[in-house]
């Protein structure tokens, strides 16, 4: 997209009445079939990622994607709003997916006339523009997505299936290519630091054999598969040691179980859900893959005569996540 020729920052309360811009950070990585990370420039001995995600794009842009969700109930369409912006020297491709969803009939009215404004069929679709940016370094096993996600929207896992798909019918089905949620470290600190601790939920993934014998103090009891949560919630906020306790925990804790000092049981998750403007998130302790990976930065962009931010400013706010977030050197490493 060009650069619009008038650019603004939104001041004011202006922010309330507008939508938010979240960018999600995600790492890049591709396995063999016995798991083994390939560098990602030449993942099969020979073939650059790089490459094959241009040409995925490319494709995608010609002929617009159709996948069904996990139920097969609806369509998700995945196309490009133009053709991406391919730096074969930095190793970075940007652009806008646009993603839509269809395969249901049903009438779009306006609620003050109650007139129908357009009757939707099956074959219509409702596209969103979502901005997209890859950074593929040469000669490493990992690289790095950014990826908006307008409100609930986000195409994740829309995006996965479809360039695996495309990526098997180009020959490589020896190999799968993960793209894992990575969290910006200053959400989880701004969310601590000024937010408030709304519930801690203490999980285990095994149950009592009876209600009898998780009430009896007798000993270790029988186990059977099922989720046993232990909860605490406060309507306002868990005392401030409650959240010292969390930061311990979430700070130190990388094993796959979770001992607590004091407590003479383990764990497979904590599971904790912090508050802070009216926007809550939930973290886990042990498996942080899962954590929504989203950052606003809707105060930090540029925006058009229209009032939609510039793609110079999603760039630029693209980089300084991917700097943060991912170890790769000093700045300048990461073109603009």
């Amino acid at each position: 997209m060009p650069a619009t020729a008038i650019c603004t920052h939104v001041a004011g309360n202006a922010f309330k009445d507008m939508e938010r811009i979240l960018l999600s950070t995600f790492l890049i990585k591709i396995q063999d079939n016995n798991r083994n990370d390939q560098i990602l420039s030449h993942f099969n001995g020979t073939t650059d990622f790089l490459n094959l995600c241009r040409d995925y794009l490319t494709d995608i842009f010609s002929n617009i994607q159709n996948l069904s969700d996990s139920q097969a109930a609806i369509s998700i369409h995945l196309t490009l709003e133009a053709p991406a912006t391919v730096d074969l020297n930095g190793r970075t491709i940007h652009g806008y997916f646009s993603s839509g969803v269809g395969g249901e009939e049903y009438a779009i009215r306006d609620v003050q006339t109650r007139n129908t404004v357009l009757d939707v069929r099956p074959n219509h679709a409702a596209f969103r523009n979502l901005f997209f940016y890859f950074y593929i370094p040469r000669g490493s096993n990992v690289g790095a997505l950014v990826l908006q996600r307008k409100s609930k929207y986000g195409i994740k896992t829309i995006l996965k299936k479809s360039i695996n798909e495309y990526s098997r019918a180009q020959g490589y089905s020896n190999y799968k290519i993960h793209i894992n949620n990575v969290l910006h470290g200053q959400v989880f600190r701004r969310m601590m630091d000024n937010g408030s601790l709304k519930k801690i939920d203490f999980v285990k993934r095994t149950i009592p054999s009876s209600i009898e014998a998780y009430f009896q103090n007798n000993g270790q009891q029988t186990q059977i598969p099922g989720t046993l949560k232990t909860t605490f919630l406060s309507a306002s906020s868990l005392p401030q040691a409650f959240k010292q306790f969390i930061e311990r925990l979430y700070q130190n804790t990388a094993n796959q179980r979770i001992e607590i000092d004091g407590i003479d049981e383990e764990f497979d998750e904590v599971e904790f859900e912090l508050e802070l403007n009216g926007k809550k998130k939930t973290f886990y302790v042990s498996n942080r893959t899962r954590i929504q990976p989203d950052v606003d930065v809707t105060r930090e962009l540029d925006y058009g005569a229209n009032g939609q931010p510039t793609t110079e400013s999603l760039i630029r706010e693209t980089i300084n996540l991917l700097n943060d977030i991912i170890n790769m050197g000093p700045r300048n490493v990461i073109p603009n």
